[in-house]
């Protein structure tokens, strides 16, 4: 497969994948996600390629997500393109968690949805200055897939709830912090990480080779300057609760004692936010803890193909990005979601 939104190069024992639409701010489509996916396999098997590098193009971003308008005029006219794209998506993110060689993500820039689900299962994830990683689905009424049960329901103090439920955009040390980035890198030595990753010696191990690169362009593995180390902790006292109404008390409670900017905006998002994208998205990240990779993924799928029955996928796209009146007619009042209707609209994320 190929495709000119990527560009595909093999040099000196390195495969590099540059996702080539940065006017779009590299959003995914189909056609990309199933030419990396070939290429990969290609790669696998290829004994002259030690190492796959993903990088975006342009300073922008690495990948702002799906190719959302597409998804959209897909599910306007009752086509299954979307459900293909979603389908053959995950699958190309969940081979990357297995990938039998060093996959590395440069996740420069604006890092978001679909580009969370080709980087996170990567080996190594190096942030850069410009990283601003975030899970925003609840806010066009979807929920965050592409893994997102898996990958923020093993972030620390439960700041991958806090993410998914306000869609709060983090930069590298707090990605760091989070578990949802090994690795924070100045931006202006990917070049000579690229060129340094050339000579690598295949007839040894290639992690402390990597490693040893790495550190010898000042990366760090460890986060040294989080907000998460100052707020992890309120975080965690508001965000481990059971209920989204649960959730919203503690923090205007917290907000009462110990007014903070981070209370007041997360309150705000998710006064706007879809309330049952919110609902969901707790409910499939409680769930997402106790569920292997390969389950997490399966629940999501079943998820997002029921989604478009019951969600406010449409109408969040329609308000925010098609007609941009910022003013989504969400199908649920907080109020109307109990346990018992919460349970009848998302039966997959409610295992009897």
């Amino acid at each position: 497969m190929h495709t000119e939104d990527l560009i595909i190069e093999q040099k000196n024992g390195v495969g590099h994948i540059i996702l080539n639409r940065p006017k779009a701010l590299n959003s995914i489509n189909l056609a990309m996600v199933r030419s990396m996916h070939a290429c990969l396999k290609k790669w696998a098997d290829d004994d002259s390629v030690n190492v796959v590098v993903v990088s975006g193009a342009g300073d922008r971003a690495f990948c702002a997500g799906g190719d959302i308008r597409t998804l959209y005029e897909s599910m306007k006219e009752g086509r299954s393109d979307h459900l293909t794209f979603f389908q053959e998506e995950f699958a190309l993110n969940e081979y990357i968690y297995t990938y039998a060689k060093p996959y590395i993500a440069f996740i420069d820039g604006y890092v978001m949805g679909g580009g969370m689900g080709i980087s996170q299962g990567a080996a190594y994830r190096i942030a850069t200055e410009r990283t601003k990683l975030s899970m925003p689905e609840t806010a066009i009424g979807y929920f965050p897939d592409v893994g997102g049960s898996y990958f923020l329901s093993r972030c620390p103090d439960s700041i991958g709830i806090y993410l998914g439920l306000t869609g709060k955009s983090i930069q590298a040390q707090d990605a760091v912090y989070s578990k949802l980035a090994d690795w924070a890198m100045n931006s202006e030595h990917f070049p000579k990480l690229l060129e340094s990753l050339e000579g690598l010696n295949s007839s040894q191990a290639l992690a402390p080779q990597i490693d040893a690169i790495l550190k010898s362009l000042g990366a760090v593995d460890h986060a040294t300057e989080a907000n998460f180390t100052r707020i992890g902790k309120q975080i965690n006292q508001c965000f481990s609760l059971e209920t989204v109404e649960a959730i919203e008390l503690a923090l205007k409670e917290m907000e009462q004692n110990s007014p903070a900017e981070w209370i007041a905006e997360a309150l705000n998002k998710m006064s706007t936010n879809s309330p049952i994208a919110m609902a969901g998205t707790l409910r499939m990240i409680q769930a997402g803890k106790s569920l292997n990779l390969s389950q997490c993924f399966a629940m999501e799928l079943v998820l997002a193909k029921h989604w478009m029955e019951v969600g406010d996928f449409i109408e969040g796209i329609r308000a925010l990005i098609i007609d941009k009146d910022n003013a989504p007619q969400w199908r649920y009042a907080k109020a109307e979601l109990s346990s018992k209707e919460l349970n009848r609209l998302l039966p997959e994320l409610y295992p009897h």
